[in-house]
């Protein structure tokens, strides 16, 4: 397993982290506190939405390609997703059309839920041709069109709220608006795969019986997020809401390199494990565990040490204290979260076991809806952070324990501890800087931070990073010392 695969996704991983945060920088301003907390409720219940309806069939597309694949049914397959994402898209625009007709609501809610739906359909659409291309490693495809949706998306959400009076809904139609064309792009070559196939109501029902009991846990816990997001806004207003959605907006990065790590390595885990038996998908998860921490932890503290400049950098003026109180136990919990979705899931979805995830997870939110009813009030952002954190946390301990009767994940222990002592000097070399404020202290920690980190990994060796360097000198050097020919 080669690291330059696992790292074939960092385009996309940057193009994502700057989307994000300048999401942050843009919506903060151009909205009010109470309106950019009303679209930080609108987005988690869309995604709670997505979740439900959509993320089975996608979840699907990348697990049973592989099968259809070596069955020669490929085009069964394709012409199956396109028949659920018709049926499921159209139920859900009728739906939400019938909804917005016969409920009274007021008219800014009518069309961010009408631009919230018909983006949610179109994203639908793209996902199930990303979600295979994962799977057949077309990872350059992947990368480009995913940077597409968000670039376009992004860039026609801010032109929508500055140029028309569309307040939260806005975003939503940037991202219609993105879905659309991405879904036009893919439209020809999905038809094609599917030619000569057929949908199949046995085949969608394999699909369903795998895929719903894994969106029902990722809702589950999508579910917990809103009903949270929900009790701070009661508890601690609107604004307070807005400050936790700026920073857990300004914590995405850890999120993408959990993203571009695990697309990375899920295709070549779930090969493994079904190609060449339960050892070789040990191996490939132990390189995985090792890159994720490589990658997870110094990124964590990091946004921890710069939360403060960070926030007051890319967050409106009233919601930037209350965003850098939540960072760091954002980022806490993120490193948890991370693991749980991105590598303990794992030993779930190998065995087909989504269901028996599901179930387990309802303890780490029971957790963390009693703490944030606890902390919301009298610590605002900050409460629901910590409560998340710790939901996080009980999450990881429960999936580790059970996960290991079904297939027991390797935790390169010798490796953890190499990439958690790199980080501890990195902390150390950040802490000794002098006192500075603003931009100059945002670029001063990131800058030592990442060169500290560099040379501790290298002096303890971390994923083998001396004897890659040594070998990159040794090509490099006798190209060094050919010498120039001047014509």
């Amino acid at each position: 397993m080669k690291l330059t695969r696992a790292l074939s996704l960092a385009p996309l991983q940057i193009a994502q982290a700057l989307v994000g945060l300048g999401a942050i920088a843009a919506f903060t301003r151009l909205m009010s506190p109470e309106e950019f907390g009303r679209y930080a409720l609108a987005l988690s219940a869309s995604m709670l939405a997505h979740t439900l309806l959509f993320t089975w069939a996608e979840a699907a597309a990348f697990r049973f390609f592989s099968a259809a694949r070596a069955e020669k049914r490929l085009a069964d397959h394709f012409a199956t997703l396109i028949a659920l994402a018709f049926a499921l898209g159209a139920i859900v625009l009728v739906a939400t059309g019938a909804l917005l007709a016969f409920v009274g609501v007021r008219e800014d809610v009518a069309a961010l839920s009408a631009f919230a739906a018909g983006a949610a359909v179109f994203r639908f659409l793209t996902r199930i041709t990303r979600e295979s291309e994962r799977a057949a490693f077309d990872i350059g495809r992947y990368a480009a069109l995913e940077t597409a949706y968000l670039a376009v998306g992004f860039a026609a959400g801010v032109a929508l709220l500055t140029r028309f009076d569309l307040g939260a809904a806005a975003p939503f139609a940037g991202l219609l608006l993105a879905g659309a064309i991405i879904a036009l792009i893919d439209a020809p070559r999905l038809i094609t795969r599917a030619k000569g196939g057929a949908p199949s109501l046995n085949r969608a029902t394999t699909y369903a019986s795998y895929g719903a009991p894994l969106a029902l846990a990722l809702a589950l816990d999508l579910g917990v997020q809103t009903i949270a997001r929900f009790i701070l806004a009661h508890q601690a207003g609107v604004a307070e809401l807005g400050a936790f959605a700026a920073a857990f907006g300004l914590a995405r990065p850890l999120d993408l390199v959990f993203i571009g790590t695990g697309a990375a390595f899920a295709p070549l885990l779930l090969a493994a494990f079904e190609d060449r038996g339960t050892e070789a998908a040990r191996e490939v998860a132990a390189k995985s565990f090792t890159l994720l921490a490589a990658l997870a932890l110094p990124a964590a503290v990091g946004l921890a040490l710069v939360s403060q400049p960070l926030a007051a950098l890319l967050v409106g003026e009233a919601l930037s204290a209350g965003a850098a109180a939540a960072m760091p136990w954002l980022a806490l919990g993120g490193v948890f979260a991370g693991f749980n979705l991105y590598y303990l899931s794992e030993a779930f979805q190998l065995t087909r076991r989504t269901g028996r995830r599901a179930l387990i997870m309802i303890a780490p939110g029971v957790v963390q809806i009693a703490l944030t009813l606890m902390l919301a009030a009298p610590m605002g952002a900050a409460g629901a952070a910590i409560a998340g954190a710790t939901g996080a946390i009980c999450g990881s301990v429960l999936l580790g324990a059970f996960g290991r009767r079904l297939f027991a994940l390797p935790m390169p222990l010798g490796e953890l501890a190499r990439i958690t002592t790199a980080t501890a000097l990195m902390a150390a070399a950040v802490l000794c800087l002098p006192a500075m404020t603003g931009i100059a202290a945002l670029i001063a920690k990131a800058s030592v931070g990442a060169l500290s980190y560099g040379f501790a990994c290298v002096a303890l060796d971390v994923f083998g990073m001396r004897a890659r360097l040594t070998s990159l000198i040794a090509k490099l050097a006798p190209r060094a010392q050919e010498p120039s020919h001047v014509a």
